[in-house]
């Protein structure tokens, strides 16, 4: 029989540590054991993290520069675009310019007809020339209406007529302009035509002759222009044997004047003809 308390060989005493496991000398209680594992886990961490995160990492990485790059690529194209675009629309706005500048210049076509659209001018001005005469014939004394013939072949026709009295071609003015006539700049990038024109008429239809050629479409200058006053025209002294010197002044002829001028029309020159006219290159001097 055993009473309580009584002493039982094996047991353990109630205070005695529990029997860890022991590798390199070190005692893996729970303590160390949890640091262990706690250091085995970031060391695990960090292996994934260099041969896996890494990795990925750098790739990433090389992606996202390579998306930055097209993107600034993408943005250089559109701009490269944007100039050419803007390119092309200054080219056609400067080809309009060019070929509105080219209309203002004579072409081989219009000087053609250059001598037609003269004489047609002239001969708009000699519309009314029967209507006029006979209105200032009707204010002249019956002795001089007798006589209108005579009295025109001596003081000259009541109403004067506009006439062309010459258009030859001046061949010592023609060619590529050299001579600085309109500033050194145009030197060797045009050329002219010029012709010698004689025509005669009234004053008013002299001044609307001229006019008119400024508004033909080539380009025409009018230059070295004299004007003289016929010699009938410069008889003023007129006598019918009436006396009615008041009906006489009516009766005068219209004064009549002889213009003459160079009419020059000017035209670009083509681009073979630019190379012609370009001055030769100096020869380099010959070393002996």
């Amino acid at each position: 029989m055993s009473a309580g308390g009584d002493f039982i060989p094996g047991d353990q005493p109630f205070d005695a540590e529990p029997d860890y496991p022991t590798v390199f000398g070190i005692r893996f209680t729970p303590i160390v054991s949890g640091i262990a594992l706690a250091v085995l886990g970031l060391l695990g961490a960090g292996a994934l993290l260099f041969y896996l995160g890494l990795p990925e990492w750098e790739r990433y990485q090389e992606l996202d520069a390579k998306v930055k790059q097209t993107e600034n690529d993408i943005q250089q194209q559109q701009a490269r675009l944007q100039e050419i675009e803007t390119a092309k629309k200054e080219l056609e706005t400067a080809q309009r310019q060019r070929d509105d500048v080219l209309t203002l210049f004579a072409n081989e076509a219009s000087l053609d007809t250059l001598l037609l659209d003269l004489n047609r001018q002239i001969d708009a001005r000699n519309v009314d020339l029967g209507k006029r005469r006979s209105q200032k014939l009707a204010l002249c004394p019956p002795t001089i209406q007798q006589n209108i013939r005579e009295f025109e072949d001596k003081y000259g026709d009541l109403a004067a007529k506009a006439e062309l009295r010459g258009f030859t071609p001046n061949k010592d003015r023609t060619g590529v302009i050299t001579d600085s006539s309109y500033g050194t700049q145009v030197n060797g990038k045009l050329k002219r035509q010029a012709v010698s024109v004689e025509l005669s008429g009234n004053y008013e239809q002299t001044s609307a002759i001229l006019q008119s050629i400024e508004r033909l479409q080539p380009l025409l200058v009018i230059r070295e222009l004299t004007s003289n006053l016929s010699d009938k025209s410069k008889n003023t002294t007129v006598y019918t044997g009436t006396g009615d010197f008041t009906r006489l002044s009516l009766c005068q002829p219209d004064p009549k004047i002889t213009t003459k001028f160079q009419l020059e029309a000017l035209l670009p020159l083509r681009p073979d003809e630019v190379v012609q006219a370009a001055p030769a290159a100096p020869q380099p001097a010959q070393t002996k």
